[in-house]
This record gives C-alpha cells, structure tokens and sequence, in this order.
C-alpha cells in the first residue's frame, strides 16, 4: 500500500492541532499512557541537571499540560512548589477538586501573547510534545514565548521527538513489515519535523545559554509499548481525517494500522527517540541591573 509522497501532512495544513477532534477519552487515555512511558523511559520529570537548582518553593509552568499527568507527579517530588498547567483544551484534565493543592490548570494558547501576569513569574517552565504545534518548521515564536515565562536564571526543559533517527526495529531481521515502514515514512513527512533536533540552536539563538541535548531510545522492554502508543496516535490522525471530511484518506490510514499491528505481533515496532533539550534564562548580573 504505497502512501502518496508530499501529500498526506498537506492534508490537515490550516487545521491546527487536529488530534482530539472527537474521541476525547480516548486522545486522553492515549496521553496518560504516553506519560507513564516517556517516565519509565526518561527516568524523570525534571532534567537531573536542573532538579537541584530548582528552591523547593519553585514556581513551575507545564505549558501544552494535555491531562495533567506531568503536573500531579511533579506534586507529589515538589510538595512545596507551585505548578501552573496551561493548555488550549482543559476537557481532559481532572475536575480542579481532584487536583492536588499546589497544581493550578487554565487556557492559554501557546501560540498567542503570554498573558502579563505570567511575564518573568517561573523558576522552570516544561513543555513537552509539541511537534504538531510548531508551525512552518520553525520553534522560535514558541520558544521566545517561554523564555517571556520565566525569571532570570530560570530554566526551560523541551521534550520532543526525534523524527529523524527514527526506525523500525526488528527481532529477526527476517521480519517483513512493510506497512511499519509506511508509518516511519509518514512520520518522518519529507523531514517536517525535523527541527526538533536542532532545538539547542534554536535555544541559543533566543538567548539561552548552556542548551544541550540528550536522547533517549527504546529499551527493549519499552519497544513494543512504545510502538502501540505510535498506532494509537496515527490511528487518532486517521479518525480526525474523517471528521475534515477525507474519508479516502482516513481509510488508507486505518488499514496502515492493522497491517502495522499484525506485524508488531510477528517482532517489529516503530521506534521514535525522544529528546531532551534544556537550557538557562542568563541570570542577572550586577551589570544588567
């Protein structure tokens, strides 16, 4: 089943982030999944390189906060700090007397003005996942928004994808997984996204010092988990094709997803690195006062 090449990204083009147009249980059963699973990857919520610096009263911002997971762990290993989530949907996050006391969730639209009162307010700002956000390949007006966010010395953490080094991994060379190729091709888009691995340029570009990088792949205990997590978020594209009224498309993606299936079955996965990138607001100094 050969994809039209330069055709199936072009589809949702001035759509915004289309994902979440309908099933909202289950965009948000697949966000919390994708949680727990970047965390057993990662090994953290916060970069080991700038949890110590962080006061234990930190003020904290996860911005594109999806259901709230990151924050209600973040609670729990800083009791004491204050966390602000901000998404442009809050249908999927707990109802706010669920939450725990030091979390606060409201709107706001990454792509609009930072609000006044969130100006120079944040000790840290996460955000996490924006690949379908970012507009025309280009990070910076997201990035110089959150560099708004924070205080002077504050550090921002970005955790992506990495579409470039992506792979079908497989148990047995032998494995035949065409349709699993389909959906790394697809996902790769003719190198869309393949900015997200230049995000410590983009950081130094915007005034940020120190950015560096880590990568992340899939252990094998991961490897099939992650690859679920993958068709669980095509197949979500291929609904939401269906609510923009491309039925033919949409159809040509579900099949993509139980072809996929069916060979992860027989030992083969789609497997997308995640990525790490984080940085420093420069402190001030007594000659920037």
């Amino acid at each position: 089943m050969a994809a039209e090449k330069g055709t199936d990204w072009s589809l949702i083009d001035g759509h915004g982030y289309i994902l979440d147009r309908d099933r909202s249980h289950a965009a948000a059963s697949r966000l919390n999944l994708q949680f727990f699973l970047w965390k057993d990857a990662l090994k953290f919520n916060i970069h080991p390189s700038v949890l110590p610096s962080l006061p234990s009263n930190a003020v904290v911002a996860d911005v594109a906060c999806g259901t709230g997971m990151w924050l209600m762990d973040v609670s729990r290993q800083l009791p004491d700090a204050h966390l602000d989530g901000f998404d442009l949907v809050l249908r999927q996050v707990p109802h706010r007397k669920w939450l725990p006391a030091n979390v606060n969730v409201n709107y706001w639209n990454i792509l609009e003005d930072v609000p006044d009162n969130l100006i120079g307010k944040y000790d840290y700002v996460h955000t996490r996942l924006l690949v379908l956000v970012v507009q025309h390949k280009d990070p910076r007006p997201i990035i110089r928004n959150l560099r708004k966010m924070l205080k002077p010395g504050g550090y921002l953490q970005w955790d992506e994808l990495d579409c470039v080094h992506m792979c079908v991994k497989k148990a047995d060379p032998a494995v035949h997984a065409p349709a699993l190729e389909q959906l790394r091709e697809w996902s790769w888009a003719g190198g869309r996204h393949d900015w997200t691995v230049q995000l410590p340029r983009f950081f130094t570009e915007e005034g940020f010092q120190e950015a560096k990088m880590d990568r992340v792949g899939d252990g094998p205990e991961l490897i099939r988990a992650f690859n679920e997590q993958h068709l669980l978020t095509a197949e979500e594209f291929a609904e939401s094709l269906v609510k923009l009224g491309k039925q033919e498309a949409a159809a040509k993606y579900f099949r993509l997803v139980e072809e996929s299936y069916e060979e992860s079955i027989a030992g083969a996965a789609l497997c997308v690195p995640r990525i790490v990138c984080v940085a420093q607001k420069p402190p001030l100094t007594v000659d920037s006062v």
